[in-house]
């Protein structure tokens, strides 16, 4: 399964408050343990810039970049270098979209680009095919109750 990742789910919120939860607090719902490298105390931050860094910071203090941010369209768009645990030179492509709807903010993930992985390609793009899963299911329960900083 080589062929781009597309998942779709819509969010009780509007575009500038799914946006934000997506980026900004990304920490407050992003499921760390299995999804991390540093491991489920780590905390993740996602740049608000072009060029910036998406970075796991374990507890202590090492660092890992998990992507570089490509686009940056606040409330409409996001596109960014993915490649947590690996080199960047073997990282895939993630997108998201944010259209604002009458049931609140639909959000188009794809994610991409996996023949860069060579022979662990299929491997790769499988277990992403379900992650994404259970990543944006964690993202529509924040969604569903959002975290007051």
């Amino acid at each position: 399964m080589n062929d781009p990742i597309n998942k779709t789910l819509t969010v009780p919120l509007n575009a500038i408050d799914a946006f934000a939860l997506f980026t900004k607090d990304m920490d407050t719902w992003w499921p760390k343990d299995p999804f991390s490298v540093k491991g489920a105390n780590s905390k993740v931050t996602f740049p608000d810039h072009k060029n910036g860094d998406i970075i796991e910071t374990a507890e202590d203090g090492t660092v890992n970049i998990w992507g570089t941010l490509i686009a940056y369209e606040p409330r409409k768009y996001l596109a960014f270098s993915w490649h947590p645990g690996r080199d960047p030179e073997e990282a895939t492509m993630v997108t998201v979209a944010f259209t604002e709807t009458e049931d609140g903010t639909r959000c188009d993930l794809t994610h991409g680009g996996f023949d860069i992985l060579g022979d662990t390609a299929d491997a790769v793009s499988t277990s992403y095919l379900r992650g994404w899963d259970m990543v944006l299911g964690c993202y529509a329960s924040a969604a569903k109750m959002p975290v007051v900083a």
